[in-house]
Order: C-alpha cells, then sequence, then structure tokens
C-alpha cells in the first residue's frame, strides 16, 4: 500500500466502501467466461489496487489539498470494495430459503439475453409474474443484478 494512502487512512476517517456492482459484474463477466471464482476474485483485487495506486499517485501530483485528499479517500474505498481473499476457498453457504422450481425455471432463463419480457412470453406467463420470481431470486441469492444472482447461482451449484 502507497505511504500516502497508509497515513491518509490513519489521518482521515475511513472513506465508506464504494458500489460493488461494478465489481460484482466483472466478476460475473470472469465467472461467464470460465473462470473459477478464486480466480476471478484475484483479477478483480489486482485491477481495484491497481485503480488505488492509480489514484494516490494522481492526488499526490496535485497542488490542491482538497482534492488530494479526496482522490485518496476514493483510493481507499476503491480498496474497501476489493474481493475478500481466499473467498472462493470455501463452499458457499446454503440459502436461507431455498429456490421454487418456478423460481429455479426464471433463474435457468435469466442465463439468456433475453429481456424478463422476453421470458414470461417463452414460458407463457404474465411479464408481472417473471418480474416478481426474478425479485424473489435476487433476494434469495443476496443479488442486486441479473449478473450477480447468475454468479451466485453458479456458485451455489444452481446452474452450469
Amino acid at each position: 500500500m502507497p505511504a500516502t494512502l497508509r497515513t491518509a487512512r490513519r489521518v482521515r476517517r475511513p472513506a465508506a466502501p464504494v458500489d460493488g456492482g461494478r465489481s460484482a459484474a466483472l466478476r460475473g463477466r470472469l465467472r461467464d467466461l470460465g473462470q473459477d471464482a478464486v480466480t476471478a476474485d484475484r483479477a478483480v483485487t489486482a485491477c481495484l489496487v491497481w485503480l488505488a495506486d492509480l489514484l494516490v499517485e494522481i492526488g499526490e501530483g496535485l497542488d490542491d489539498q482538497r482534492s488530494a485528499a479526496a482522490l485518496v479517500d476514493e483510493a481507499a474505498a476503491v480498496l474497501a470494495s476489493a474481493p475478500p481473499q481466499g473467498r472462493g476457498a470455501r463452499p458457499p453457504a446454503a440459502l436461507p430459503e431455498p429456490l421454487t422450481e418456478r423460481e429455479l425455471t426464471v433463474l435457468r432463463a435469466l442465463r439468456e439475453e433475453v429481456s424478463l419480457r422476453g421470458i414470461a412470453d417463452n414460458l407463457f406467463v404474465s411479464h408481472n409474474t417473471v418480474k416478481s420470481h426474478a425479485r424473489a431470486v435476487y433476494r434469495k441469492l443476496g443479488a442486486h443484478s441479473r449478473t450477480e444472482a447468475l454468479h451466485r447461482a453458479r456458485e451455489r451449484g444452481l446452474i452450469q
């Protein structure tokens, strides 16, 4: 960790973690390309460390201390969003509430690049029914996006 960042983290209040949606999406894309969870997490962490170093380097070159401090805070937030080490080393915990058969059907349909309306047409149900099932899948998997839901479902062996 660069010296500037270490000093800034001691002196300033810790920055809040940035939205993990983009790093989760990147992990999901890497998984879609066949990477295992550990390799995907390492790649995402390497990208986030590189970005944090770049932000600190830019901050060190600025004459404006407020802007430099803001960049250092942002670097700390970027590092806070890095996946925990060894995340893929243990098997994922079981779902607190299992998916129903219809939710599993919708989950499998989410793998294809089809809109929820298209999934509804293929399953001969209403668009609102598919939206409800998709929301339930996201909630049960603890996901906030289609990519993240698919990633978590793959980790749990619900889909391939």
